[in-house]
C-alpha cells in the first residue's frame, strides 16, 4: 500500500467516527425543540435548498413539466417544485425528531392509520405479504410502520457509501422491529421471508438497474422493476398497496388498500408485464392525490428502450467472448 492509499485509509478511519458522533449530537440537539418548531425551520430550509441546489431544482421542474406542463402554467410548476423540496425537508425533520419513537403509541401522536384490516387479513393467512409502497410522503415512515404495528417485517436495503452511517440508519430501523436484508444474493432471502409469513417492503417507483419492463407511468413509458411481480409469482404472497401522506395539519396518514388481484395470463413474461402495470397504476393514483409529496427530482424516465437494448447487446457480446475463451 503506497502512502496516498494509507493516508486515505487513515483519514476515513478518523472522519467517519467523527461524522457519526456529530450526527448523533445533532439528533439529540434537535429533540430539545418541539416538533412544530422543527417543522417550521425545516420548511424554511426546504425553500432555501430549492434556490441553492440548482441541479436537483432543474430536474424537479423538468419532470413536473413533462407530466403537468399541458395543464399547469410555468409559475404553477415552479411552485409545485418548491413544495416538493419543502415536503422532503419536512420529512427529514420528522424523521430525525422521532428517531426515539419505537412503538405504535409513539407514532399515533403524529400519524393516523386507515385500512389496517386489509393488512391483517392478508397477514393472518400466513403466506407473507408484499407491501407495495412508493417514495410518497414520508416514505421512511411508511417502511418502518408495519413492524411498529406488530407485523414481522423485512426489507431490502441498499447500503450507503459510508458504512458507519449505514450501520447507524439500519440500527434505528432494527430498533423498530425491521429486519434488514442486504442486496448480495438477496432474492432467495426475500422469498424465504415471505415463506415465513412476514411482510416484505417493496418500492418499484424508481428507475434502477434491476431487471424491469416498460410500463405507462403518468402517460410516459418508465422502466420499472419486476421484483414485486416476480416475488408474488414465486411465493404466492398477496400484494397489498400502502402509502403515506402528510396532511395539511402536518399529521401523517398511512393508507392500506385491498390486495391487488394477481393477473394470470399463462405466460411468465406477460404475467410480469401485466402485474407490474397494475402495481404501477396504484402507485400513480397515490402520487396523483398529493403530487408535491413525491420525489420528482428522481430521474424516473431516464432509461429508454434503446438503453436496455444496448445493455443486452453488451451482455450478449460478453457471453460470446466467455464462451469463445472457454472453447
Amino acid at each position: 500500500m503506497n502512502w496516498k492509499k494509507r493516508w486515505k485509509k487513515i483519514r476515513r478511519g478518523v472522519k467517519y467516527p467523527v461524522l457519526v458522533f456529530f450526527i448523533k449530537v445533532f439528533i439529540l440537539f434537535l429533540r430539545m425543540f418541539s416538533r412544530e418548531f422543527v417543522l417550521k425551520v425545516c420548511s424554511i430550509f426546504g425553500k432555501i435548498a430549492f434556490l441553492i441546489v440548482k441541479g436537483e431544482r432543474k430536474k424537479t421542474i423538468k419532470n413536473l413539466t413533462l407530466i403537468y406542463g399541458k395543464e399547469k402554467s410555468s409559475q404553477e410548476i415552479y411552485q409545485m417544485a418548491r413544495q416538493v423540496f419543502v415536503h422532503q425537508a419536512l420529512n427529514f425533520g420528522d424523521y430525525i425528531h422521532t428517531l426515539h419513537y419505537t412503538t405504535r403509541e409513539h407514532f399515533s401522536r403524529i400519524m393516523d392509520i386507515e385500512g389496517e384490516e386489509y393488512l391483517k387479513s392478508a397477514y393472518d393467512k400466513g403466506k407473507g405479504v408484499i407491501c407495495l409502497m412508493s417514495h410518497t410522503g414520508s416514505w421512511e415512515f411508511s417502511a418502518i410502520l408495519p413492524p411498529v404495528m406488530g407485523y414481522s417485517t423485512s426489507a431490502l436495503s441498499r447500503p450507503m457509501p459510508n458504512p458507519r452511517i449505514d450501520k447507524l440508519i439500519v440500527g434505528y430501523r432494527q430498533k423498530r422491529g425491521m429486519k434488514n436484508i442486504g442486496r448480495r444474493n438477496a432474492y432467495p432471502k426475500l422469498v424465504e421471508a415471505l415463506n415465513k409469513g412476514e411482510c416484505l417492503i417493496i418500492m418499484i417507483d424508481q428507475d434502477t438497474q434491476a431487471k424491469g419492463v416498460f410500463v405507462d407511468f403518468f402517460g410516459r413509458q418508465a422502466y420499472t422493476p419486476i421484483g414485486a411481480a416476480r416475488l408474488a409469482k414465486d411465493s404466492g404472497s398477496p400484494v397489498v398497496p400502502m402509502f403515506m401522506r402528510r396532511m395539511p395539519n402536518d399529521k401523517h396518514r398511512f393508507t392500506i388498500m385491498p390486495p391487488i388481484e394477481w393477473k394470470d395470463t399463462g405466460d411468465l413474461d406477460t404475467d410480469m408485464l401485466e402485474n407490474t402495470k397494475e402495481y404501477t397504476r396504484h402507485i400513480e393514483m397515490a402520487i396523483s392525490e398529493y403530487p408535491e409529496q413525491w420525489v420528482w427530482m428522481h430521474e424516473r424516465w431516464k432509461t429508454s428502450p434503446a438503453d436496455v437494448e444496448a445493455f443486452l447487446k453488451r451482455k450478449r457480446e460478453k457471453e460470446k467472448l466467455l464462451q469463445k475463451d472457454a472453447g
